[in-house]
């Protein structure tokens, strides 16, 4: 019996990640830590204790004083923020935790160092252009076009721009720290692929699935494909990041030929989506930070899932 912690459990990736560690065939006890009081995911843990932000200066003490309280063997981060702030503070935590190589974590933060990166090894990617005027955009591709912040995740920040007006005012927000990209595709030709990679440059298993986002850049609907272009194409940039544990690769199609939105080297808001289709990234993750059981890939359910609101009343 394992103790895993299990952070941000208020957000749709943490209850995701509790979710796929009770489907588990390795069994644990499950510490959950929040920063609000009534996080839903409480309720679904054996344990739970309302946390600081990952910003606090309190935060890494609080953190190790859960590790010696629980007897925690690894942590797996719920939320952004709390990968980012373990991660930096990674010398002064008392256990394992769920992280991806160094390379990944460091350009999951900058949109501009991931092209430029990729652009170096020669994977196909969206025309992308940087501190220049609104006439060079235009020109490159056409109107409508994207402004993307260098430094969000899960859509967040994103702008079409249609005049100039719009141009200056969301680069100027923004402190010209963002990036301008060709729409590619449409939003029914967006898919969000999971790997597992092994550290060398391959992966143990991946899902990928066709989706839909809510307005929070959560999936909200997806169908689980097989698409050999799509499967090429991660093959390539794995060949290079060589990712250690859960990588999300989110990608457009358009016609035959696939570009890369972002990468994020830690789990997914479709955490539970996949896991329902057999998929199960929490149980990968304690296999391959804790027990050093080989990872076959898993046999996956097809179809389509759809999320739903529901309630939970408690006292």
């Amino acid at each position: 019996m394992y103790n895993i912690l299990v952070t941000g459990i208020g957000s749709i990736i943490g209850y995701g990640i509790i979710d796929g560690l009770k489907k588990s065939s390795i069994k644990s006890t499950i510490i959950g830590i929040d920063i609000y009081e009534d996080a839903y995911g409480r309720f679904l843990c054996d344990h739970f204790e309302q946390g600081v932000k990952a910003s606090s200066e309190n935060y890494i003490d609080f953190i190790n004083h859960i590790i010696v309280k629980y007897k925690i063997d690894l942590i797996l981060p719920g939320i952004e923020q709390d990968l980012y702030a373990l991660w930096n503070n990674k010398n002064s935590i008392n256990t394992k935790v769920a992280f991806n190589n160094e390379l990944c974590l460091q350009l999951a933060q900058d949109k501009l160092a991931t092209y430029n990166f990729f652009l170096d090894h020669k994977i196909d990617l969206i025309p992308t252009l940087n501190n220049c005027s609104f006439a060079d955009c235009k020109n490159a591709f056409g109107l409508p076009f994207l402004l993307k912040p260098i430094s969000s995740y899960a859509s967040k920040g994103i702008e079409i721009i249609n005049t100039e007006g719009e141009f200056n005012f969301f680069t100027q927000r923004l402190k010209g720290k963002c990036i301008y990209q060709r729409i590619v595709g449409t939003m029914d030709t967006e898919f969000t692929i999971g790997i597992f990679g092994d550290g060398q440059g391959n992966f143990y298993d991946h899902i990928i699935l066709q989706r839909k986002l809510s307005g929070e850049g959560a999936t909200s609907k997806a169908t689980l494909v097989e698409d050999a272009i799509i499967l090429s194409y991660v093959t390539a940039i794995c060949s290079v990041l060589k990712p250690s544990g859960p990588l999300n690769i989110q990608v457009r199609k358009e016609e035959n030929k696939v570009f890369l939105l972002e990468i994020n080297p830690r789990f997914s808001s479709s955490c539970s989506i996949r896991t329902l289709l057999g998929y199960n990234d929490p149980e990968m993750c304690l296999k391959y930070f804790l027990t050093n059981e080989t990872i076959l890939p898993a046999k996956k359910g097809k179809g389509k899932v759809v999320r739903y609101i529901a309630d939970y009343f408690y006292e």
